[in-house]
């Protein structure tokens, strides 16, 4: 099954076709550029500039490629990032279903030592055992769950800082992270929070369209039960769960759970909505979801369980772009330029999103997961295993890819030759 110099020739092709799409109606310079950094990222495996460009293994000093890069990035125009924009959404926008399930995440880019960053925030390392504040930017990430395999790809992401000047909150981020979603699905979403997103102001922002929301909700909060004003907490602890259900991860890990849901009311917006307890996964504190789906059976509410458990799909998601792509590593002086090479590798993981949605149907496809050299045959998220397979096959690679690239060779101005 493994030819390792065809592979490597179709594992090339493939993401130059790719890059092609992706750089539709841009200039011959931006579109090498493109061209360059998704196969310079997908044989580095890393976001460091200078990895990026050993991976292209051109011809001249590695001092003048990365500098080449680094322009690119901190040059590209708003009008190209547009461009590329909605090249990527056309490619991957029937991937979802009639009813998408997306998810609204906030994650971290630690910079323990960075000094001369733009802007550079204070932000909680997530990674660290103790939770350690130092220095980093915040990322807001919205990824949607493809139709079959239910792979995240990525439909918005921004790295910001809370000292940048014209920052205004983090809020302002998730209402753009949910107009952009909207503008591309253009149809009703499941939306899916963790309990950082419990606020009324989204709970008023995600209505506002007629989305449905599910969110875990702080175990603070009070509601309206029956015209009276408890505590959510106090009152799930003296519940039990009616329903039995299984949640699955993967093969291995299997969680019986029970579950139980009442109607409850928002004392600011005097609204109704379903609140969902699920216990079993901690025995000491229920997990306790907000819903404005109506549940009125036993698969209601499981649905709107599983819906909620689909979150952690977010998390394999950063952790591949950590792990694999040494995401934490970008360096970039300027925001912009940072965004920039973050948008790049979100294609890129885009792109790895639509190979895990043809795990049956391509063969290229499992010729990646068999180079990744996996100790799981089957798993529910590919993401990792296709990273590790790309990486792997192009390992191989002995040149870049400028014999692909086509390059105008101009004749030289006949007036500037001399004959004596």
């Amino acid at each position: 099954m493994f030819n390792y110099t065809l592979n490597t020739y179709e594992m090339k092709r493939d993401i130059l076709n790719f890059s092609k799409k992706m750089s539709n109606n841009l200039s011959k310079p931006t579109e090498k550029f493109i061209m360059d950094s998704l196969y310079g990222i997908a044989k580095s495996k890393s976001c460091l500039i200078s990895n990026i460009a050993r991976a292209l293994k051109e011809d001249i000093k590695l001092k003048y490629v990365i500098e080449r890069l680094c322009n690119n990035y901190s040059n590209l125009t708003n009008d190209e990032i547009n461009i590329i924009k909605n090249n990527y959404y056309d490619e991957i926008k029937d991937l979802f279903h009639d009813e998408p399930i997306t998810i609204f995440d906030d994650s971290d880019i630690a910079k323990r030592y960075g000094k001369k960053f733009e802007d550079l925030d204070r932000v909680v390392d997530a990674s660290s055992i103790n939770k350690e504040i130092v220095n980093g930017y915040h990322v807001c990430e919205a990824v949607c769950l493809t139709r079959e395999e239910k792979q995240p790809i990525s439909l918005y992401s921004k790295i910001y800082s809370c000292k940048s000047n014209n920052f205004i909150s983090m809020n302002e981020y998730t209402f753009e992270s949910i107009n952009k979603v909207r503008d591309i699905l253009k149809r009703k979403c499941n939306m899916i929070f963790d309990r950082g997103y419990d606020d009324n102001k989204i709970i008023d922002y995600v209505e506002s369209n007629g989305d449905y929301f599910v969110i875990r909700i702080d175990d603070k909060r009070n509601f309206l039960f029956k015209g009276r004003k408890k505590n959510c907490y106090k009152e799930a602890l003296k519940r039990k769960g009616k329903v039995r259900m299984e949640l699955w991860f993967d093969d291995n890990d299997r969680k019986e759970v029970y579950v139980s849901h009442t109607r409850v009311t928002l004392p600011y917006n005097k609204k109704n909505y379903e609140l969902v307890f699920v216990y079993g996964l901690n025995e000491e504190r229920p997990l306790i979801l907000l819903t404005n789906r109506s549940i009125h059976s036993k698969e209601d509410v499981i649905k709107v369980v599983r819906l909620y458990f689909y979150r952690w799909r977010v998390e394999e998601y950063f952790r591949t772009k950590k792990e694999e792509y040494d995401f934490e590593n970008i360096r970039l002086r300027t925001l912009k330029g940072m965004n920039n090479l973050n948008l790049i590798l979100t294609i890129f993981m885009g792109y790895i999103g639509l190979k895990g949605e043809k795990i049956n149907k391509s063969l290229l496809t499992l010729k990646i997961i068999y180079a990744s050299e996996s100790l799981r045959e089957k798993v529910s998220m590919w993401t990792g295993q296709i990273a590790r397979g790309i990486g792997k096959i192009l390992e191989l690679a002995h040149t870049g890819i400028k014999e692909w690239q086509h390059v105008e060779k101009r004749k030289r101005y006949k007036q500037l030759e001399l004959k004596l």
